[in-house]
Formats: structure tokens, C-alpha cells, sequence
């Protein structure tokens, strides 16, 4: 499965870079995304603001989907599972442990919890939670890359989210767009929120950096910032 994709080799591993907002580990059948925010909706009607109805069950057929498409015996996410705690008997609580409890029966399914996830007294149990980070050399899985912890010296490669980027670009009549990217740096790799209901906060790359832009059925590699810098 590569249509659409862009391979990335780090640390002598190939990874793909999916349309999907996540990253595909081959040689381990895994994969990887970051920011689900599962609740966000249901949180946002109940103080009264208009959202879009259904966008957690859309978010976990995409889930569904990807599992399927790429032959996945593992699903990581990379925090922010969800929102806000749920209540424990409540309808969304009930449908994120059943959607966990069936996708667990096809994939390990791994959880690094982020920062929206503190608190949450209803955990699927179906579920592996890495309260901090997990390291599955040679990458380290982290919600927040800043946080990671540096070994001998040196920082680990790290997949990681929280930082939802998007970039601008223009589009036609001048119009700017508001565009997810994966953002490679020479620490780690940041993915774009997976959630179609998270919004995103617009990156500035330094010098060096690596951009790569999702598309509805490709990602685009948009350049270093350097090259970025100077079109």
C-alpha cells in the first residue's frame, strides 16, 4: 500500500506518510496516529455551541478503515484519545468502549495518553495505556515531543502530536488555506490531529525542517522550510 503515501526512511526504517493523518510502520504493521479528541463534539453541544453531529463515529470508520486498508496488527494513538473525561454511563462512553472492545479483537491497541486525557476515570479496558511514553526502538512515542526525555545525552527519535499544524497556502483567488502537515524535524516527527473535528494551530518550520502537506487522497511533500522560505 503506497498510493498516495510519501516513504520516509529514519534510523534504517521505512515509514509512509498516509492522506489518512497517519503514519503506516510497515515492517511492523502498525499504525500511527495522533489526536483523536473522541467526545470533543458531544462536549462542545452540551455548553451550547453548534458542531457537526457524528464526527466521533466518522473518526473511528476511518480508524476502521485504515486498519483494514494497510493489514494492521497495531493501532497506536498518540494521545488526546479523548477530549474531555466522558461520563461513565453515558451513550459516547458507551460507544467509544464498544468501537475498542471490537477493533481489539483485529489490533494490539495502543493509547499514549496526552494531556486531555488526565483524568479520565472510564478507560476501555481493552485498551493499553502508556500514561508518559513507550518506547519501540528505534522511535520513542510521546504525546508531546517537548517532553521528552533525553537518554546518554542524546533525545529520541519521537512520533508524536499535541501540536495539531497546519500551514497556509494559497489557493485559488488568493484565498489562503488552512492545510494539515506532518512537520519533520531532526528530533522526531509531528503528525496532524487525526480528529476532523480539532481545528489545528499554524506552524512556523525552522530552518531545516521538512513540511509535508495532506491532501483528500495524497500527502505532498512541501520542501524544507529553507526552500519553503524562499518560494
Amino acid at each position: 500500500m503506497t498510493g498516495g503515501t510519501v516513504p520516509l526512511t529514519i534510523l534504517g526504517e521505512q515509514l509512509l506518510l498516509h492522506p489518512g493523518r497517519a503514519v503506516i510502520w510497515p515492517r511492523r504493521r502498525t499504525v500511527i496516529v495522533a489526536d483523536t479528541h473522541f467526545g470533543k463534539s458531544g462536549h462542545f453541544g452540551r455548553h451550547g455551541i453548534a458542531v457537526p453531529a457524528g464526527s466521533d463515529a466518522v473518526d473511528r470508520e476511518r480508524l476502521n478503515h485504515l486498519i483494514v486498508d494497510t493489514e494492521a496488527r497495531r493501532l497506536v494513538i498518540l494521545g488526546d484519545f479523548l477530549h474531555t473525561p466522558l461520563a461513565a454511563d453515558g451513550p459516547e462512553a458507551d460507544a467509544l468502549h464498544e468501537w475498542a472492545d471490537q477493533v481489539s479483537k483485529v489490533v494490539e491497541l495502543h493509547v499514549v495518553a496526552g494531556n486531555h486525557d488526565l483524568g479520565a476515570s472510564r478507560r476501555p479496558e481493552s485498551v493499553q495505556w502508556w500514561d508518559n511514553s513507550w518506547d519501540d526502538p528505534p522511535f520513542q512515542f510521546i504525546h508531546d515531543a517537548d517532553r521528552a526525555s533525553p537518554k546518554d545525552g542524546r533525545g529520541p527519535f519521537t512520533l508524536s502530536g499535541h501540536v495539531h499544524p497546519v500551514v497556509r497556502l494559497q489557493g485559488l483567488m488568493k484565498r489562503a488555506m488552512r492545510v494539515p502537515v506532518f512537520w519533520q524535524r531532526a528530533t522526531g516527527l509531528i503528525l496532524p490531529s487525526f480528529g476532523l473535528f480539532t481545528g489545528g494551530f499554524a506552524v512556523r518550520p525552522a530552518r531545516g525542517d521538512c513540511i509535508y502537506a495532506v491532501g483528500s487522497s495524497s500527502v505532498v511533500s512541501l520542501g524544507s522550510a529553507r526552500r519553503m522560505a524562499s518560494t
